[in-house]
């Protein structure tokens, strides 16, 4: 009895711990809505996401986006998604 008992313990914790892994949103499908959303907002003539400033949290992956306009001038977009949601927040970086 108590071994099934702790058997059940460690198995629940396991899946508490995972939750992060159990998310909706993947960051590959995060990245793409990013693209999507910056493309279908500021119409870039390029765009490039900055692997090295990505960052995900339990709640969100965060997004550096870095965008040419049609004039050739340069921004940088902060494109956060929520991953329960995949609600999509854009903000200028800088």
């Amino acid at each position: 009895m108590i071994r099934i008992s702790s058997l059940f313990f460690l198995a629940a914790a396991s899946l508490a711990l995972a939750t992060p892994a159990l998310a909706k949103t993947t960051i590959a499908g995060a990245e793409n809505l990013c693209k999507a959303e910056v493309k279908k907002q500021h119409s870039p003539k390029s765009l490039k996401v900055d692997k090295e400033e990505t960052k995900a949290t339990n709640s969100a992956f965060i997004y550096i986006v870095k965008i040419k306009g049609s004039d050739d001038a340069n921004a940088k977009v902060r494109c956060t998604v929520d991953r329960e949601s995949s609600a999509i927040a854009l903000a200028l970086a800088e």
